[in-house]
């Protein structure tokens, strides 16, 4: 057994922040990967709840899916040019 304690929990928010907002965007901007858990813990939400805000945004056509493996989905954010 280990001595340390027991990590504490973290609950996620489950209210969505508006994509359209800079704060929203400018984040997104300065990921190299956009995943739901990336996303999650940047604005302290619930996984389910990243999931639905970065559907939402690929709905909009502000991100697109670039690889999908299993559950896990990574996204760019569309009309951003890749670092050289």
């Amino acid at each position: 057994m280990s001595d340390q304690a027991p990590r504490e929990k973290i609950i996620g928010s489950v209210d969505m922040p508006d994509i359209n907002s800079k704060e929203v965007t400018g984040a997104l901007n300065g990921m190299k990967a956009i995943t739901a858990t990336a996303v999650a813990t940047r604005f302290n939400l619930k996984i389910s709840v990243a999931k639905r805000m970065l559907t939402m945004m690929e709905e909009k056509g502000a991100i697109e899916m670039v690889t999908r493996s299993g559950n896990l989905k990574v996204y760019k954010m569309v009309g951003t040019k890749p670092d050289q």
